[in-house]
């Protein structure tokens, strides 16, 4: 039987201007209709078939086939792949493992639930819109609104897309259907039954329907479906293949596995823990053989997105790769030193013997997250000193705030003193960042947003010991706050200081005149991030300037820039900046960032040389963040989601199979 509520709700859904019908058989028949009436009553006459329909956008010619405006049996052409003139949708089919050509049982039904919300979550974390959801009767569909033309790229693109799901989610019990990609594809049309085999007690025939779809269906961008295509690796050189098995690396190095499966493209192994933090236990890690001889890494947790094959090879086998072509730093936490040079006993002259080779693969550098920044300078070295400046309402506190949430989220400790916000102000906006768009709340005010209560809560679990913010009732005398900051490096192992900023330091005990006092705090603080071996970064206003902003302009005198080994200028993107910048870069290049809403400006960088490089930023309003590109949804390890909890969510019994849709509709909220 059919259900024409249901089939109704899904031509309202993904009607376009032309729909193809299909019913597949023996006795194969299509149409293609405009009518939706029309198309209704041809299925009545017929309830007894399993229809199918072309998800994506057809050419308004196949209009003129045979099959027009009604269902003929076996017709001479169906909507081919060059039929399609644009994809606008992207099918995930979650279904689960049994013998081929029956209905699924309730329990394998139910593994194929707990696989499409392990994929929602990792989707939506990712950056993608909600869904449409559906109940195939056997299995279940995500269908993701997309915006692309019909070209071979892009089909290359849906075919990766779903390659990597499959990588990463497809097991014993449910596969990834890696075969949808292409443009022509047909899916049920949701109110019709799934009839595969005999109808009994154990394998139900049941009826598909749409289970949820969202208020507002937003296509996903390009780049965010790149994003997870990238993750099917490329074979490594035929040299290092013929040499490499998985099995014998694994041995050697001790990596225990706690299950292998399999996907359609290679042999998964489930580790039992992380390679790179052993509190993220099986089944959150993997590597992939693939049949292809690449292989792959992934690591469910946020703070372990950026690791891949190559990362877990050079852990191991740090000589595997040539140097070359491989990061140049570490970005983990090392030990702080525990002495001064004075302490230690070393002499004041040194002989090239006694001086240690500089190794750059030593140096401990704390990603900003700021992609092209990192890319230029990889991160902000420990034992350096950055100043930011800016005027105001540039975004030099959004980017501190960032900074802090990255470091803490890369398992860095952070102390920050903010001279000019209370502490549950400071809270309040670290909330608002951390939680992003996603969670946040409106308020009743025009663009005022807040971060509810639960969501609060567990930012701070996150954040626990790692996130230190100064208590603003011990005052802010320069002197006292620089000997609490050194004392609380010492005690928690603090890896960066953010000092926000110059001007609400009380300088009254400093010596000199307004200028000295302002570059004795910046020698002091480089002073400290040298022998503390942290990275401080401290915020400095410009004086009063009369064009754009250089380094010149802000306060004190040059050796305040002079003692930083780094210098950043933030812009806000207004008329005095579009005006301005046209002054010191060429036309072209100014031009460049006149679409972004902040400019993050490279002015000096000791240790690499990079200078005068412009970075554009766009700012969320409903996160108060500064992202790399407008449609960026940067997730943080307090959304980190235990992949082996997703089964505990209660599915419907079979008493309660015969709930309407509605019921089913909030099946994700529990993720």
């Amino acid at each position: 039987m059919i259900d024409i509520a249901q089939i109704t709700r899904t031509l309202e859904v993904f009607k376009g201007e032309l729909i193809e019908i299909r019913s597949v058989g023996s006795q194969p028949m299509s149409g293609y209709y405009r009518d939706a009436t029309r198309l209704l009553a041809d299925i009545k006459k017929r309830p007894n078939e399993t229809y199918y329909f072309v998800l994506n956008s057809i050419n308004e010619a196949c209009y003129s086939r045979d099959q027009s405006e009604k269902l003929v049996v076996k017709p001479k052409a169906a909507t081919s792949d060059n039929d399609i003139d644009s994809r606008a949708w992207i099918l995930v089919d979650a279904d689960p493992a049994r013998a081929s050509g029956v209905s699924a049982t309730d329990a394998e039904k139910e593994k194929a639930l707990h696989t499409s919300r392990r994929i929602y979550a990792y989707l939506r974390n990712t950056g993608f819109t909600d869904p449409v959801v559906a109940d195939s009767g056997n299995g279940y569909h995500l269908l993701y609104r997309a915006h692309m033309t019909n070209t071979p790229q892009n089909t290359d693109l849906v075919k990766s897309f779903l390659q990597a799901l499959d990588m990463l989610f497809s097991d014993e019990h449910v596969s990834i259907d890696t075969s949808v990609y292409n443009a022509a594809r047909i899916t049920k049309l949701y109110g019709v039954m799934a009839s595969k085999g005999a109808n009994t007690p154990e394998r139900p025939h049941r009826q598909s329907k749409l289970l949820s779809i969202p208020e507002a269906l937003a296509a996903n961008s390009a780049e965010s479906i790149k994003k997870v295509a990238a993750l099917v690796p490329k074979p490594e050189t035929p040299n290092y293949n013929k040499t490499f098995e998985i099995d014998a690396f694994l041995a050697k190095h001790g990596i225990h596995v706690a299950k292998t499966s399999s996907c359609s493209q290679g042999t998964k192994y489930v580790l039992e823990e992380c390679v790179f933090d052993s509190s993220h236990k099986a089944p959150d890690a993997a590597i992939i053989a693939l049949n292809s001889g690449a292989l792959s890494y992934h690591c469910f947790h946020n703070s372990c997105q950026n690791y891949r094959w190559q990362d877990v090879r050079l852990k191991f086998e740090p000589g595997a790769y040539n140097p070359k072509e491989q990061p140049a730093r570490i970005t983990r936490p090392q030990p702080l030193m525990a002495q001064s040079v004075a302490e230690q006993g070393a002499p004041k002259f040194l002989k090239l013997t006694d001086i240690t080779q500089y190794d750059r693969s030593q140096i401990v550098s704390v990603p900003s997250g700021i992609h092209a920044l990192d890319k230029r300078l990889i991160g902000f070295n420990k034992g350096e000193l950055s100043v930011w400046s800016g005027g105001n309402g540039s975004g030099k506190s959004t980017m501190m705030s960032m900074i802090a949430l990255e470091s803490i989220n890369r398992g860095f400790r952070v102390a920050m003193f903010s001279g000019e916000l209370t502490d549950k102000r400071m809270k309040n906006w670290l909330h608002l960042q951390a939680a992003g768009k996603l969670y946040n709340k409106s308020t009743e005010h025009e663009g005022v947003y807040y971060t509810p209560k639960e969501t609060g809560e567990k930012i701070d679990r996150w954040a626990g010991e790692k996130l230190w913010l100064y208590n603003n009732d011990y005052g802010s005398n320069a002197a006292a706050v620089l000997a609490d900051i050194k004392a609380h490096i010492e005690q928690h192992n603090t890896d960066v200081v953010i000092i926000d900023n110059l001007m609400s330091l009380d300088l009254s005990d400093v010596p000199g005149d307004k200028w000295d006092k302002q570059s004795v705090i910046a020698l002091a603080l480089a002073e400290m991030a040298k022998r503390r071996n942290v990275h401080v970064h401290f915020i400095c206003h410009p004086r009063k300037p009369t064009g754009f902003l250089r380094k010149a302009d802000i306060s004190g005198t040059a050796d305040l820039t002079n003692a930083a080994d780094n210098v950043f200028m933030m812009h806000r993107v207004n008329s005095d900046f579009i005006r301005l910048s046209k002054e010191f870069y060429d036309k072209g290049k100014a031009e460049q960032y006149f679409n972004y809403t902040n400019v993050l400006e490279v002015m000096k960088n000791r240790d690499l040389g990079v200078e005068d490089t412009l970075i554009g930023l766009f700012f969320e309003r409903e996160s108060k963040r500064l992202l790399n590109a407008p449609d960026e949804r940067r997730t943080y390890n307090w959304q980190d989601v235990q992949m082996s909890n997703f089964g505990g969510i209660k599915t419907n019994t079979s008493e309660e199979k015969d709930a309407d849709a509605e019921s089913m509709s909030l099946w994700w909220e529990n993720v």
